[in-house]
């Protein structure tokens, strides 16, 4: 063989060798990076979830995995959310505080006393509130216009000399910019008020909830234990006593309903459904009186009373439509912080 050709031969069969470890301490490297990578952002979740912790570097390891805070079905609340909101109700604590320490009244600084559960807790509401308030304002098909918000605007400036005033305001009391304000505070607040509305006027809704109404009193008039219905029914929290709303006389009652039951004789059910601003109501009567009490002039004289049962089918309104959303969506909490919806759950359930 050719002596020329043999450093070209060894060269040859040298270099699968030495590019194979190079790869080898390539992949060695990446994987070193990862390993570290990895270890920094665990260590960041970490904080997140075990410690609740808000600097920088736990922010930011939220931010860029999209770290949620709060699970509702489908739908999750990021950990940055939770932050921000945690941090502008903190703000807020210390200015109440300081302004309290200053002589301002403690009715004008009631941020002053939050304690710190209080606050995650409170954060934690809004922000699942909000979330279901979207959702459902995309299902009654709700917006909120540049008009709306200018209009909200004008009403809050009216207490500044201008925008920069309302700002400076806006960043002591919570450190919030004004666009931060808008888009946290004054959207929220408008697209809620709106929705709230749309629900109470849902006619379809409240036809429903007549026709079930109607239903029971049927069965009250068919020989149905009033009592048991009004257990089973009725959405105040008279159906624990069986709809019992004890004695009360004339002006103590929304009109509709007290000219309903001082009509009825006693064991009477009033023969249509009462509608009130409440909802519709099913009356009964279970007793009457006189009793002797002394007016306003001090003067004794004879009073009537009754004493009423009802079952009440109540009108859906947003804070009803929020409760029950609540309840259906369970939602879940990733971090190790008091959960105000596990004691609601609880509550639902002893009722």
């Amino acid at each position: 063989m050719n002596e020329q050709n043999q450093p070209i031969e060894n060269s040859t069969e040298k270099q699968p060798v030495v590019a194979g470890m190079s790869r080898i301490k390539i992949f060695v490297g990446l994987g070193v990076l990862a390993l570290g990578v990895l270890g920094t952002a665990g260590f960041g979740v970490y904080r997140a979830y075990a410690q609740s912790a808000s600097d920088a570097f736990t922010v930011a390891v939220a931010k860029a995995l999209h770290l949620p805070a709060i699970k509702l079905q489908d739908k999750k609340i990021l950990y940055t959310d939770y932050i921000e909101d945690l941090k502008a109700i903190r703000v807020m604590k210390e200015y109440d505080t300081a302004q309290r320490a200053a002589g301002e009244s403690e009715q004008r600084t009631p941020g002053a006393d939050i304690t710190e559960e209080q606050m995650t807790d409170q954060v934690l509401w809004r922000l699942v509130n909000n979330s279901l308030v979207e959702a459902a304002a995309e299902k009654y098909a709700v917006t909120v216009s540049d008009e709306d918000v200018a209009g909200l605007k004008s009403g809050m400036l009216q207490n500044f000399k201008d925008e920069t005033e309302l700002e400076l305001e806006l960043l002591k009391r919570y450190g919030w910019n004004l666009g931060d304000y808008e888009r946290k505070v004054i959207r929220p607040f408008i697209l809620q008020s709106k929705l709230a509305k749309k629900i109470t006027e849902d006619a379809d809704a409240k036809e429903l909830l007549r026709v079930q109404a109607q239903k029971v009193l049927d069965e009250v008039k068919n020989g149905g234990d009033f009592a048991e219905l009004a257990k089973q029914y009725s959405a105040d929290g008279s159906a624990q006593n069986g709809g019992d709303l004890g004695w009360f006389s004339k002006g103590k009652m929304v009109e509709a309903f007290e000219k309903a039951a001082f009509s009825l004789k006693k064991g009477e059910t009033y023969p249509t459904l009462v509608e009130t601003d409440f909802g519709y109501h099913i009356i009964k009567l279970d007793d009457r009186r006189v009793e002797k009490v002394k007016n306003d002039k001090g003067v004794t004289e004879n009073q009537e009373q009754v004493r009423a049962s009802h079952i009440l089918f109540k009108f859906t309104d947003l804070g009803g439509y929020i409760e029950d959303a609540i309840k259906s969506a369970k939602p879940t909490i990733y971090l190790k912080v008091h959960n105000p919806f596990a004691e609601e759950a609880q509550e639902v359930q002893k009722k």
